[in-house]
């Protein structure tokens, strides 16, 4: 334990590019039409008003998914339903404004593509996870530097990392088995 303790996973806070045209990396030689970019950015403006709403939608359905987990255990379609609900927020959690909720996420789905025995998963960690992506929405965490929010989001890495060492070590040991019963 005392190892993961000395362990923080170090921060890159970086500022995302502001519009479209700083993502865009222009190759060509010459004018530049800038028509089709101004109009992605106000239609991408216009579409952010219902940010809030349909990440509220998915958040809640990762939090049904955790309460099917809850009830039913984790079997290979409650797996299934929780580990599609974290991807799809990791992948859409800073393109709602909320990069927390994708780290967050990014953790979870680490934790369940990593088990060899999901149903071993301690349920408290998943429940932490939805618990701290419910809570960066509902408190309307919208930079990758909240303090507390960093500070919950590099506990659950560090608890996520050591389970996933000890799968590792739970594959290697079975691969020797294998290998040595041959």
């Amino acid at each position: 334990m005392q190892k993961n303790q000395n362990r923080r996973r170090a921060v890159d806070v970086t500022d995302p590019p502001k519009t479209l045209l700083d993502r865009v990396k222009v190759i060509s030689i010459g004018p530049f039409d800038l028509t089709p970019i101004q109009r992605a950015e106000k239609a991408l403006e216009e579409l952010s008003v219902e940010f809030d709403g349909w990440l509220k939608e998915e958040v809640d359905v990762l939090t049904k998914a955790r309460d099917d987990v809850r009830a039913q255990g984790l079997s290979e379609d409650t797996h299934k339903e929780l580990f599609r609900a974290a991807h799809d927020l990791k992948g859409q959690g800073e393109t709602y404004g909320y990069p927390l909720i994708t780290r967050v996420c990014a953790t979870l789905c680490k934790l369940l593509e990593s088990a060899t025995q999901p149903h071993l998963i301690p349920l408290e960690v998943i429940d932490h996870h939805v618990d701290a992506v419910r809570n960066i929405m509902i408190k309307e965490i919208k930079t990758a530097d909240h303090p507390l929010a960093l500070a919950i989001d590099n506990k659950l890495h560090d608890v996520v990392m050591e389970f996933v060492e000890r799968e590792d070590e739970k594959r290697k040991l079975s691969q020797e088995q294998a290998t040595h019963s041959d």
